[in-house]
């Protein structure tokens, strides 16, 4: 076991070496492109009572979207709301997987700017991927990992059984749905969120590309009725373009507080908050570790991939629960893990809020 451990970290920084030779992908582009393509779903009663809120993912320009059936499965009503704000109350089930909690709908729409797929085959291990999610109508969120494995289910627990799935370093809310996609913005996996799942994952996209074929073919009841309650409209985006023009840069810019957690016993807060004290820039960027989240503006989080020495961080705005960013980073151990994280965070915050060095001529 040791030796098969050892053998994937080399193997990720074999890739992540090779990676950084290679241009850097324009994530953002790649955030707003997968965001333009996701839509948001509400399930609930013929009453108006929302049961439900997912993330579905076009795939096809005639208004096919994959979805996960768990969020839509015995609704009496089902909405679709497009990332450009324009609704749809008529949705169709084409087809389902339960083994792997997949679904395919359809809406009456045209020219949508639906996904292209790529096979999870192509793809080698320390790939970068990004991932656009929706947990449970909060927030929209885009963050950016590495694949670094494509496992059974079974090793998961909560995933299921019986069916392949891709695991990878990006931050996911737990019950949160979505895309995952590759470095030039091909769908390559349904984000489904189950509840109770240890890990977040995504079922293959070749997989369940055959759905919309599956049948049989029912029509949900009127979505009409379905509305966002009002805490959530005043906090959620009503669509992915309203994510898009958050400024990530003015949050980090107008944070006084930090709040920092650790989601593993490998990097401890006391490590990090020392960590980030240490670096050089820290003194300049005018903020404050406080040890309640409740006063903080600014959260930091921090785990490490199970079974392998990639650890992560997450950079998120307290209130909005909003990814600002995120990143990786593979260490041999929690200390010199803690020492790497807070230099990239420290280098995200130093772009935000130091005035950038003057040209020289």
């Amino acid at each position: 076991m040791k030796a098969l451990i050892v053998a994937a970290c080399i193997a990720l920084s074999v890739c992540a070496a090779a990676q950084e030779g290679a241009p850097a992908p324009d994530s953002k582009a790649i955030y707003e492109h997968t965001k333009a393509a996701t839509v948001l779903i509400l399930s609930g009663e013929a009453t108006g009572r929302v049961t439900s809120i997912s993330t579905g993912v076009l795939i096809a320009k005639d208004g096919v979207i994959l979805a996960p059936l768990h969020a839509v499965k015995g609704a009496g009503a089902v909405q679709v709301r497009l990332a450009n704000g324009e609704i749809f109350d008529r949705v169709d089930l084409l087809g389902s997987d339960e083994r792997r909690d997949v679904a395919a709908l359809k809406i009456s729409a045209g020219a949508l700017p639906a996904l292209t797929t790529a096979a999870s085959a192509s793809l080698a291990m320390g790939s970068p991927v990004y991932a656009v999610t929706n947990s449970s109508g909060l927030t929209w969120m885009a963050t950016d990992g590495i694949l670094y494995a494509i496992s059974p289910a079974e090793e998961i627990p909560g995933a299921g059984a019986g069916f392949r799935l891709l695991r990878f370093t990006a931050a996911v809310t737990p019950g949160a749905s979505g895309a995952l996609v590759d470095h030039t913005g091909a769908l390559i996996g349904i984000i489904t969120g189950p509840k109770g799942a240890a890990s977040p994952f995504a079922v293959p996209i070749e997989n369940v590309l055959g759905l919309p074929e599956a049948g049989p073919r029912t029509t949900f009841g009127t979505g009409a009725p379905l509305q966002l309650i009002a805490q959530q409209a005043e906090t959620v985006p009503q669509s992915s373009t309203a994510i898009a023009n958050t400024d990530p840069k003015q949050i980090l810019k107008n944070a006084k507080t930090i709040y920092v957690h650790s989601k593993t016993m490998f990097i401890t807060v006391e490590a990090m908050d020392q960590a980030l004290t240490q670096q050089k820039e820290w003194p300049n960027l005018g903020l404050t570790i406080v040890a309640d989240s409740s006063l903080a503006d600014l959260q930091i989080e921090v785990s490490r991939v199970k079974f392998t020495n990639v650890h992560t961080f997450v950079l998120s705005d307290i209130k909005t629960s909003i990814v600002l960013n995120s990143g990786n980073e593979i260490a041999l151990n929690g200390d010199i893990a803690s020492r790497s994280l807070a230099k990239d965070i420290i280098e995200i915050l130093s772009a935000a809020r130091l005035a950038a060095p003057p040209k020289k001529p």
